[in-house]
């Protein structure tokens, strides 16, 4: 109940930081438009893959991977630039955001790159659901915790870079380093933040998808079809809203626990709060 209620303070104060920067919202909406032509390609990949093209195909997914990291990774640094300043009582735009980015692309670059290997490798450790019931759900459960692990001690890569101007590298260790030294070792699971839009949205939507392709199949597609349809603008408007508050609420912790500062009508409980830890 603890953690519950944590992550519901923690994203209505950020749903609050983006109400009154709307402009922020822009930001995941362009990337969902710039990653049709990634998208494009992976689909493109998995298709000669379909027709026994299996070099050609993975390395097309390879490709469209990359291309969707680096859209991702500049998106996510435009984000960050207009967020600080808005926080900072200064004021940006979605133009000034990307064009700092984009300002970066060599580091950004690096940084798609490492984010491509982490994803395929985690794939592979995940595999293709081979062998036995109990293999297939330690390979996944174990898949699952790498990468929660990873998304934690990155979580602060993006304002590493963008704000403090570090290298890939250098913002990485950053990032892990700034964990570890304001929260300890002892990391239970990720940052609380996002719970109150799976709880009112993200899971509704996915069982209303489940539940209209069911229908679907089984012939009542006037009722299957658009329960699929509202289901799946549910999940790209709730996905929007939670990528733009994980932007902002990475500035807002990082700038806590690098530099005390407490910001964004959070309180220093709240942020000290923010990251599970062991009892």
């Amino acid at each position: 109940m603890g953690s519950w209620s944590d992550s519901r303070a923690l994203t209505r104060q950020s749903w609050t930081v983006l109400k009154d920067n709307r402009y922020l919202m822009a930001y995941p909406i362009v990337g969902i438009v710039a990653g049709i032509i990634p998208f494009g390609v992976i689909a493109g990949g998995v298709l000669f893959i379909a027709m026994n093209q299996n070099w050609i195909g993975w390395a097309l997914v390879v490709i469209g991977l990359y291309l969707l990291m680096l859209v991702t990774a500049i998106v996510q640094a435009g984000l960050t630039v207009s967020a600080a300043a808005e926080l900072e009582g200064g004021s940006s735009s979605l133009g000034h955001g990307l064009s700092t980015a984009i300002g970066h692309l060599g580091r950004l670059a690096r940084w798609a790159f490492v984010s491509t290997v982490v994803s395929l490798l985690v794939a592979a450790l995940r595999g293709n659901n081979s062998g036995g019931i109990a293999t297939v759900i330690f390979r996944s459960v174990l898949a699952a915790a790498a990468d929660v692990m990873w998304q934690l001690i990155t979580f602060f890569v993006m304002p590493a870079m963008m704000l403090d101007d570090l290298g890939m590298i250098d913002a990485i260790k950053k990032s892990a380093s700034t964990f570890k030294q304001r929260w300890g070792t002892q990391l239970s699971g990720g940052v609380r933040i996002g719970g109150l839009i799976g709880l009112i949205a993200v899971l509704p939507a996915i069982i209303a998808v489940v539940i209209g392709v069911v229908l679907a199949t089984a012939g009542t597609v006037a009722v299957g079809v658009p329960l699929v349809v509202v289901g799946m603008i549910v999940l790209i408007v709730a996905g929007l809203i939670l990528s733009a508050i994980r932007g902002v609420f990475s500035v807002v912790l990082y700038r806590f626990a690098t530099q005390g500062i407490v910001e964004g009508g959070f309180t220093e409980q709240q942020l000290a709060g923010a990251v599970k830890v062991k009892a």
